[in-house]
């Protein structure tokens, strides 16, 4: 785990969000379900995994929805803990998800607060696929460019709304 700088919270720490004002600075602390249930404004992390050639890492991932449709999205994602750096977030989002420990994401895009993010506030992060290192956790592909452009053009209902909206306008 990384640490923490609010003192006297490490036991649950890894469970709390910060609740951002709307400059996005840090205003309170809330369990990460009940800032989702909420929709109160938080930050979540994106991390586009890529290898040598520049083909991105898609995740398949399960909604959380009663169809439980499967669908393409970024190689990891997830909340950024309290007192977390976003960065460090994205790192060990690559380390839980995909099991790349030691990878160094660096931030690409601030995306604008999106309609279907709720009131997340969501962190674009890339990173390069070490020699060697495979993903290990998740299942999912490599895609290039043209490939990712195919699957948004003709099978958006494939993509996630997140990543469907970061092709279309050019975030990947």
């Amino acid at each position: 785990m990384f640490p923490i700088p609010y003192a006297g919270l490490p036991a649950v720490a890894d469970r709390l969000v910060e609740i951002l004002d709307q400059r996005g600075r840090p205003l309170l602390l809330m369990s990460k379900q009940a800032a989702v249930a909420r929709n109160m404004p938080h930050c979540v992390a994106l991390v586009s995994l890529r290898d040598r050639g520049g083909r991105q890492w898609l995740t398949r991932r399960r909604q959380h929805k009663p169809d439980k449709r499967q669908y393409l999205d970024f190689s990891a994602r997830g909340q950024v803990l309290a007192g977390e750096a976003r960065a460090s977030a994205a790192a060990r989002l690559l380390e839980e998800t995909l099991g790349l420990p030691d990878t160094q994401p660096a931030l690409h895009a601030a995306l604008p607060p999106l309609a279907f993010e709720g009131a997340r506030r969501g962190m674009l992060f890339t990173a390069v696929q070490r020699g060697g290192q495979e993903p290990c956790r998740a299942e999912g592909m490599f895609v290039d460019k043209d490939e990712l452009a195919g699957l948004a053009e003709h099978f958006a209902d494939l993509l996630s709304p997140c990543l469907l909206w970061c092709v279309q306008n050019g975030y990947v």
